[in-house]
């Protein structure tokens, strides 16, 4: 598997993770919404990434890198005091920008279209 492909399977992984969790634990209505559009957005990104490697696909990995650790560094600091939800959210986002990491430097070393 190239590197955009361990991309792909790192944005599934982190948008399993993520959906799982939120059915399972989130009880607070806005961040159920937020975790689930995200984790859905993520796994879109992770497919498209597998199937379909493109320049396109690489930026919109970036841009979800970018909203997947800014929510889930906000989401840590609002649960600093449930050590449960704070470790699950510094996984999830320790997934997700490894996940992004994984991408843009992929791109950088081949020539996409």
């Amino acid at each position: 598997m190239n590197r955009l492909g361990i991309a792909g399977a790192l944005w599934l992984v982190a948008a399993g993770f993520a959906i799982a969790t939120t059915l399972i634990f989130r009880v607070d209505p806005v961040q159920w919404v937020v975790t689930m559009a995200v984790g859905m957005v993520a796994a879109a990104v992770g497919l498209w990434l597998i199937a379909r490697p493109s320049s396109l696909v690489v930026s919109a990995s970036n841009v979800a890198a970018v909203v997947w650790i800014v929510l889930y560094a906000v989401l840590t600091v609002q649960q600093a005091d449930e050590l449960a939800a704070w470790t699950t959210d510094v996984i999830l986002f320790a997934i997700g920008a490894a996940a992004g990491v994984t991408a843009y430097r992929a791109a950088a070393r081949a020539k996409l279209g």
